[in-house]
């Protein structure tokens, strides 16, 4: 008996099990190429979350940057306070989203 993970869910299960106690998947039925490409698919949808929320990190942060170039807010105003935080969280989130992908690349 070992110790595999779901298709689906990526949860551990016993390789003796026929349907996933977590997701209800059938595991049984499924052949090791079903489950390289569900693998792959799941792979895939995590990569396209992680870009999704780049792409809104890097909004973010473009529109602190505009909002502070444009308006002009006179400093350490509420809105120039809010125009540096949406740049700073812009920034900081769209950095850390592609390090996740690149290392989701890499574990190919």
């Amino acid at each position: 008996m070992a110790i595999v993970s779901c298709p689906n869910c990526n949860k551990s299960i016993s390789d003796k099990h026929k349907q996933c106690p977590h997701c209800e998947n059938n595991v049984a039925e499924l052949n090791d190429e079903q489950r390289q490409q569900l693998a792959r698919e799941k792979r895939i949808q995590k990569q396209q979350m992680f870009m999704n929320h780049s792409f809104l990190a890097l909004f973010i942060f473009l529109g602190g940057f505009f909002c502070l170039y444009f308006l002009q807010p006179e400093p350490k105003s509420t809105n120039w306070y809010a125009c540096t935080a949406a740049i700073g969280i812009g920034c900081i989130w769209y950095l850390i989203n592609r390090v996740i992908l690149v290392t989701l690349k890499k574990k190919k």
